[in-house]
């Protein structure tokens, strides 16, 4: 969770604002200023949408999300509840209460919550204003959201029918455009923040990792390049989230990390086997092929970072600018969110085909790595088709490496 910004009345008295991860806020009257850096230089290779624009292909493709979502849908009620409301007798003049998603891509899968924390809202202020406001990469499929907002597109969700649009009045939507790793939204404005599997998306490559293809496997000097990236970033974006929080506000962050036992996305309990392990063996056997250069395998680096518990808390430390933002650290815990896919698949193996199974594992890996490997290979002599192709060859390769074996093959989740 993270903590609240701290305002002053005119007792002197402090309120808080809180996130999980949750963070306080600055005194109001302080001078705030703008992420630092330059445009971060992974625009259109970190994570560009996979899938045609308005076919809503990550919600559709990404159960694990939906369930990451699920199992914070309690935290993210507490921090409703807990957080001060808009027009309380710290603000002077009437104000909707704004819920913020950071990271949102096509927006269908936070939707079942965010319908449960306006419901929530309903009981205490049944007829104020609600403002929802949705944050990603300029390049986003923002329109697969609005579909989904307006009720034009389905989630494919059991028990989920209709927008929340559709459900409630006085609700409104608008989309920011701006990375998170900048400031996204006025000062003091947003009374709760959440975010979930998306600030593990650093703000641009430190360098190309020669080992492997993510993080996890990165040894020496680039691992520590990337760590290094990662600290900048978390506290880069902590401060602009501090500015952003009204006073008495709240923030649910749910980070992809690397646990206590070693443990991070696809890589569990569950089975020996690694899928950044995976990935790097099929990229590294094109390699060997000739089917791609050496400069287009390290090119291949997935520019993320999973932060260990003592990174993910770093910023939080007195010292800090967070820390001098009024940000605080409430509470945070390690969970792991099975993959849904090979569970269904686990359980039900007799009535279920091993390729239909391979292809739901694969589709919901694609979602998010396709664009970095897409964008390592050489555009300059390679036509846009044969890229594709080889990008195609890579993903084949996998999901046939699954299909062999569906049981040891997963996405499963390891966050904060």
């Amino acid at each position: 969770q993270k903590g609240c910004r701290a305002a002053h009345n005119n007792n002197n008295s402090c309120k808080r604002k809180r996130i999980k991860i949750r963070i306080t806020k600055k005194m109001a009257g302080e001078t705030t200023t703008n992420a630092t850096g330059e445009k971060a230089a992974s625009f259109g290779k970190a994570h560009v949408p996979y899938g045609e624009d308005g076919s809503g292909h990550y919600t559709l493709a990404t159960k694990g999300c939906f369930d990451v979502i699920e199992n914070a849908k309690e935290l993210c009620l507490e921090a409703l509840n807990k957080a001060e409301k808009p027009n309380s007798s710290t603000t002077t003049q009437e104000q909707a209460l704004c819920i913020a998603d950071y990271g949102t891509a096509d927006g269908g899968t936070s939707m079942p919550l965010i319908t449960e924390l306006i419901r929530a809202h309903r009981k205490r202020d049944p007829n104020g204003d609600v403002l929802v406001t949705y944050e990603d990469q300029p390049n986003n499929d923002f329109k697969s959201l609005f579909f989904y907002v307006q009720g034009i597109k389905d989630l494919g969700r059991d028990g989920y029918s209709k927008s929340y649009l559709e459900e409630f009045d006085n609700v409104y939507v608008t989309a920011c455009g701006t990375s998170f790793h900048k400031q996204c939204f006025p000062s003091n404005s947003v009374h709760l923040g959440v975010s979930f599997t998306a600030m593990h998306w650093l703000n641009k490559k430190p360098c190309n990792i020669t080992t492997g293809v993510h993080m996890t496997q990165a040894k020496g000097e680039e691992r520590d390049k990337f760590a290094a990236q990662a600290a900048e970033d978390w506290e880069n974006l902590l401060f602009h989230r501090a500015n952003e929080l009204a006073p008495g506000g709240r923030m649910v962050i749910v980070n992809f990390c690397v646990d206590a036992n070693g443990y991070h996305l696809g890589y569990t309990d569950k089975s020996s086997v690694c899928m950044y392990d995976e990935f790097n063996r099929h990229w590294q056997a094109m390699m060997s092929e000739g089917k791609i250069t050496k400069e287009e395998y390290e090119a291949g680096t997935i520019l993320n970072y999973y932060r260990n518990d003592a990174e993910m808390r770093a910023p939080f430390a007195e010292g800090t600018r967070v820390f001098a933002a009024g940000l605080r650290l409430v509470s945070a815990e390690t969970k792991i969110t099975r993959c849904p896919y090979n569970e269904d698949y686990v359980a039900n193996k007799a009535n279920r085909d091993a390729r239909e199974a391979a292809k739901g594992i694969i589709g919901t890996m694609r979602t998010w790595s396709n664009s970095s490997f897409l964008t390592a290979l050489d555009s300059n002599t390679r036509t846009e088709a044969e890229r594709k192709a080889l990008v195609d060859e890579l993903y084949g390769r996998y999901e046939d490496a699954i299909a062999a074996d569906p049981e040891k093959n997963h996405m499963d989740y390891a966050h904060h």
